[in-house]
Order: C-alpha cells, then structure tokens, then sequence
C-alpha cells in the first residue's frame, strides 16, 4: 500500500499526440519511450485506430505519451459520430496534458495539417496554443542543416504562422535514429516541455471536459466515457454555431464593415 501510494505522488507529465495521420505520431511516440509501444508503419493512412498511452521514466519525471488517431480532421464528424473516441482521448489524457505535441513531417506541411490544426483548437479549445509544441518528423532530411533556419526560411507562410501562434516553440526527430541521437532529440523536446511546466507553474492545460472527466473519477468507466463524450458533443456544437460569427468578425475593418455589421446582426438574429 505504501508502495502505491509513492507511486501516486510521483511527478508526472502528460504529453498528447496530434496531428493529421501520416506525420509519423505513433513513431514519434515510441522514439520518446525508447520502446515500440505504438503501432507504426510508413504510409500516408493512419493505422492508429484508437487512442492508446504509454509511459516511462525521464529524469525525476514519469512521462505519459498519449496517442491518438484521426481525430482531428474534418471528417471527423463522420468517423466519430458520437464522440467517443474523443471522449476515450480526454479520458486517457485526465486531468490534462502538460503540453501537446503538434506532429508534421518535415518539408510537408499542407492543408491537411493546417486542417488537422484547426481541429485541435475545436477539440481542446483555443488555449491549447499556449501548451503545444511543433514537433517536425524526418529530421534527417535536414542533411546536418539547421532546423531554425529552415523555420525561418522557410516559403509555407501557413507554416511560419503556425510555428509562431505556437511562440516558437520546436524541434525535430528523426524516428528511425541510433540511440544516442534518439536520446539528444528525448532531451531537447523534454527541455521545452519543463519550460512550459514552469510558464504554467507546474499545472496541467484544463478546460470544462477535463473538469467533468476529473469530477466523474469515481464513476462508472462506461458511464464515465458517456458523459463525457455527450459533453464533448455539445462542445463541438457551440463551436459550429459560433464559427459563423468569429469569421466574419475576423474580416477587415475596411469599405464592407457595414455590410459585415450587417450580416452579423442577421445571422444573431436567427
């Protein structure tokens, strides 16, 4: 008893996943636990099915990894149509991640990753830009050059955008590294993420479905899920119902404003 009950105290991190299928999540996960607890395999299709978590040890640190699948493009609304998997994401990830790990490969980022992007902020709301972090897979197509200078130089100007709503927080991980490179990748993504840790004074990112999830710890695992995939539902459609408005809001301030009024008042009035 005593045992579990260190166990309990230790200090924990939780990392989550994201990202649109392909980039390489599962393997970037198995990189940071050191072990192939995630199935992986080289394509465009994603064959992470369901979220999954693993752990390990780093420093005075047990890291959680959180993976997840296709949870986070526009069809989703199909694959997951009554947000379970998004539920089961919350669950795993309760009572919430120290940083989210915004996966994309290297050279790659297209419009399904911006996409994919979107859908983490309708999924997790829109804080969740202070706690992610861009991890870039296939580092080793960088042939020794500098990842912040490819950042900086980069063309993808959705890129830049992203990397910098993100306060520039990045690395890179080549997935199919020896162990030593493995090990100095591990250490410059947990460095960034011990400095989110202290930004945040040590708490988790939380938001109203993580509350619920922590409130209903005692409860039934099904009717847990249940509940908090009905609030993931309802969360998903305020956000629909607002979207109209905050694009419209997000037009310029230019010679259509009264029209914009216009449309707004119209569209609230319905």
């Amino acid at each position: 008893a005593e045992a579990d009950e260190s166990a309990l105290q230790e200090p924990r991190l939780r990392l989550l996943l994201a990202g649109r299928s392909g980039t390489g999540k599962s393997a970037t996960g198995n990189s940071i636990l050191g072990q192939k607890r995630f199935l992986s395999r080289l394509g465009a299709t994603s064959v992470t099915r369901t979220c999954a978590a693993g752990s390990c040890r780093w420093a005075k640190w047990v890291v959680e990894i959180i993976d997840t699948p296709d949870l986070f493009s526009s069809e989703v609304s199909q694959t997951d149509p009554g947000c379970t998997e998004r539920g089961r994401c919350y669950l795993l990830s309760a009572p919430g991640p120290h940083a989210l790990l915004l996966v994309t490969q290297l050279g790659r980022f297209t419009a399904q990753d911006q996409q994919a992007w979107r859908g983490v902020k309708a999924l997790f709301g829109d804080g969740i830009v202070t706690r992610t972090i861009v991890v870039f897979t296939r580092e080793e197509d960088l042939a020794g050059g500098s990842l912040q200078h490819y950042v900086r130089d980069t063309g993808n100007r959705a890129l830049r955008e992203l990397v910098a709503e993100c306060g520039d927080r990045f690395c890179a991980f080549d997935n199919r590294a020896a162990s030593g490179k493995r090990e100095a990748q591990v250490m410059a993504l947990m460095g960034l993420v011990e400095e989110l840790v202290r930004d945040h004074g040590g708490a988790a990112y939380t938001n109203d479905v993580y509350s619920l999830a922590q409130a209903l710890g005692g409860a039934d695992p099904a009717e847990r899920l249940r509940r908090v995939a009905e609030r993931v539902a309802v969360c998903a459609q305020r956000r629909r119902e607002r979207w109209p408005l905050a694009w419209l809001w997000r037009w310029p301030k230019a010679p259509g404003t009264w029209c914009k009024l216009g449309v707004c008042t119209l569209l609230g009035a319905l």
